[in-house]
């Protein structure tokens, strides 16, 4: 037979059984894993080398008689404490079991778990009845013992605290049930031993503390100062040796520290507030030099206040703002003087009018004032309204001779009001857009009195035209407006009747016997207020009939209201004379 023929039929053969194989393989471990695991653990050889395995009831007389004994001793402890008798001698009976079998254990060679497990029952009776009494006497120390510290006693506080501590922990520590272990008193009793031991140290922390703001009272500072790091010192032994009592304050520790670094930077505060007052004195007297530099030696007080004592009483950034401030305005003054000046100078050219000379200033005190607001961007000096007046000039000043003219042809002295002149027709458009930028006007045309704008914006107007003036502009009061209109209603009314639902340009129509138009009709206008959300509108307008324009109407409006039937007039005030 040739080999390869011979090596097929072997092929052939494993295919057909070597699932067979595999299982007799299998068989054959688990048999050898089971004898091996029947076979380890104790076991005793005797004259014959025969592995015989330990009986567990013995036959022997003694072992049996101490058995018997072990359960007699037991029962005879039982009988007592299901009574509530648990008396010395029960006890003792109790002990003797214990004894008795750890002897009978010391008799089995190689251990027996059951007895084990007997005598640790045993044990575990005999210390939860020791624990039982025990547990009475730990509750009266602890009571005892806060008796005495309620009373000062300390020492002997101290004392029976502790004996209960220990006697608490022989319990946490025994075998005893879980029901005798207190875990929470061990902890109490601990925390308030070390409460006791720490009292002292706390009362001469207080004391300490007392005696040092006693010396701040009376100005010793040196005395202070020594009283204040003593107390620290306690305060900070208190923190780390005492964690757990009431008296670790870490909050306090910092108090503390900074009563000690304010007293170690009194001095340099004072000399701060001698510095600065003597600044104040001299900026009141006009020199500004001598103030600058006496604020900028207490700004720089200050920082090393700030730097070198950062839990002193007197670090305060707020302050170190104010006198740079302080500083800056000392410093800016003779500037700021030199353009208020000029401001005054252009609002008299204005009101003069003297255009001319105003627009030649404008642009030198626009540039002084960015130069006082680049250098001393934290002067007092307040630049904000000035920058907002001198840009809005700059901005117009081509158009001021014109705004000038256009708006002086217009105005009329009040009757009976001296230095009082007032528009004599409602605003035009082109003049509020000229003034604003804008027309928020609904019926548009330059010759049109404005309309669509809301109380804010008719002030918001006056103000920048009392710039254009340079003289004082304001919305007529009641009173102003009654008198302009006079004792007749003469002149045109524009009305419901004649409108066609519109307005009508505010240069046409008849004058009233004072000289002003559409006081009544076309636009109801807006009129001076003081204070509140409303402000009255008077006139009437053309929306309304001609029964209803002949009573003067007068209302009160919210002063966000923006209706197309409503404008304004403005009045200007002169300068007196005087």
């Amino acid at each position: 037979m040739s080999f390869h023929r011979f090596k097929r039929k072997l092929n052939h053969f494993w295919e057909a059984y070597r699932v067979v194989f595999y299982t007799v393989v299998g068989l054959c471990a688990l048999g050898y894993l089971y004898y091996f695991l029947t076979t380890i653990g104790p076991r005793s050889v005797n004259s014959d080398s025969r592995v015989v395995a330990v009986s567990a009831a013995p036959s022997d007389a003694v072992i049996q008689s101490l058995i018997t004994e072990v359960e007699k001793l037991e029962r005879s402890y039982q009988l007592a404490a299901t009574a509530d008798l648990v008396t010395p001698e029960a006890m003792q009976s109790l002990e003797a079991a214990v004894n008795k079998q750890k002897e009978l254990i010391l008799m089995y060679p190689n251990g027996n778990y059951g007895q084990s497990q007997r005598l640790s029952a045993l044990e575990t009776k005999l210390d939860s009845a020791r624990a039982a009494v025990t547990v009475v006497r730990i509750e009266q120390l602890q009571k005892e013992g806060e008796a005495a510290l309620t009373d000062a006693r300390y020492d002997e506080a101290a004392r029976l605290l502790s004996e209960g501590l220990k006697l608490q922990r022989e319990v946490n520590a025994s075998n005893a049930s879980s029901r005798y272990k207190n875990y929470v008193r061990e902890t109490a009793l601990l925390q308030a031993i070390a409460a006791i031991e720490a009292t002292p140290l706390f009362e001469e922390k207080e004391a300490a503390v007392k005696s040092a703001k006693l010396a701040v009272r009376d100005e010793r500072w040196g005395d202070a100062l020594a009283a204040y790091i003593r107390a620290r010192d306690l305060q900070g032994r208190l923190n780390r040796e005492y964690t757990r009592t009431r008296y670790a304050d870490l909050a306090g520790y910092d108090r503390l520290e900074s009563e000690i670094s304010s007293l170690n930077s009194a001095g340099v505060a004072a000399e701060i507030d001698a510095k600065e007052n003597a600044a104040d004195t001299a900026a009141k007297a006009g020199d500004h030099v001598l103030a600058a530099k006496l604020y900028g030696n207490a700004f720089t007080l200050q920082q090393e206040v700030n730097l070198n004592y950062a839990r002193s009483r007197f670090v305060s950034s707020p302050r170190l703002d104010r006198l740079d401030s302080k500083r800056q305005s000392a410093l800016a003054r003779p500037l700021t003087d030199r353009l208020t000046a000029m401001v005054g100078e252009i609002t008299a050219d204005l009101a003069g009018r003297r255009v001319v000379s105003a627009e030649q200033r404008i642009p030198e005190a626009s540039a002084l004032l960015e130069r006082i607001s680049t250098e001393f961007p934290r002067s007092d000096f307040q630049t904000g309204a000035l920058k907002i007046k001198l840009s809005y000039l700059s901005l117009k000043r081509t158009d001021l001779r014109a705004l000038q003219d256009d708006v002086y042809e217009q105005l009329l002295p009040l009757p009976g009001a001296s230095g009082l002149l007032m528009l004599k027709t409602e605003l035009p458009q082109r003049i509020y857009a000229l003034v604003m930028n804008t027309n928020p006007s609904r019926n548009p045309g330059r010759a049109f009195p404005v309309d669509s704008v809301n109380w804010n914006d008719a002030e918001d107007f006056c103000t920048r035209m009392s710039w254009v003036l340079g003289l004082k502009v304001r919305l007529p009061s009641v009173d102003e407006f009654r008198v302009a209109i006079g004792d007749g209603l003469t002149g045109r009314m524009v009305s419901a009747d004649n409108s066609d639902n519109r307005t009508v340009a505010t240069n046409e129509g008849e004058l009233n016997a004072n000289g002003f138009l559409d006081l009544i009709g076309n636009v109801a206008e807006w009129l001076y207020a003081t204070s509140g959300s409303t402000a009255p509108v008077g006139g009437g307008s053309y929306l309304d009939k001609q029964a209803t324009l002949k009573t003067i109407p007068t209302e009160n409006r919210p002063r966000i209201d923006r209706a197309r039937h409503i404008g304004f007039r403005f009045v200007v005030v002169l300068p007196d004379e005087n």
